[in-house]
């Protein structure tokens, strides 16, 4: 239990430089590598292709591009990654909230059928006490126990 703690607390630490959970960045990291090499691989070919300039223009050209891409694409990602995180938070809390409600609303209802056998036995008993002071026979039944005792205790 304490090592899977371990696991989990340092799963959800946040990585200083980036400001992601640490358990994002591997499947950060691939998506980041395939984006950048389709895009290198799509630069390489049109550079090569489309251009008769010699091969330094060729390679300043492509590492330009590279260059400002990988920035648009780090940025991109972890912007991508922050808003999944915070739709996970509003979510989780949300969630909580309707926990929440739910169990308020258990309580009170099961205070308001404690309420009701409370009065059933209140009336029952004040009959019987009524019949005893007069001297007449008290036949009737108690109230019938509740279906189900775990709806009404807490």
């Amino acid at each position: 239990m304490i090592e899977n703690q371990k696991d989990y607390d340092r799963d959800n630490e946040i990585v200083p430089f980036i400001g992601i959970q640490r358990k994002y960045v591997n499947l950060a990291s691939k998506v980041y590598s395939i984006l950048f090499l389709g895009y290198a691989s799509w630069i390489f070919t049109r550079k090569f292709l489309n251009s008769s300039k010699i091969l330094e223009e060729r390679l300043d050209g492509i590492w330009a591009h590279l260059a400002g891409f990988s920035i648009v694409e780090g940025v991109v990602m972890i912007a991508i990654i922050q808003i999944g995180d915070i739709a996970m938070y509003l979510t989780n809390k949300l969630k909580k909230q309707a926990e929440t409600a739910e169990a308020k609303g258990r309580a009170e209802g099961r205070a308001e059928g404690r309420a009701e056998i409370y009065q059933l036995w209140a009336a029952w008993n004040e009959r019987r006490m009524e019949a005893e002071m007069k001297g007449i026979p008290f036949n009737e039944p108690p109230p019938e126990p509740p279906q189900n005792l775990n709806d009404i205790q807490d």
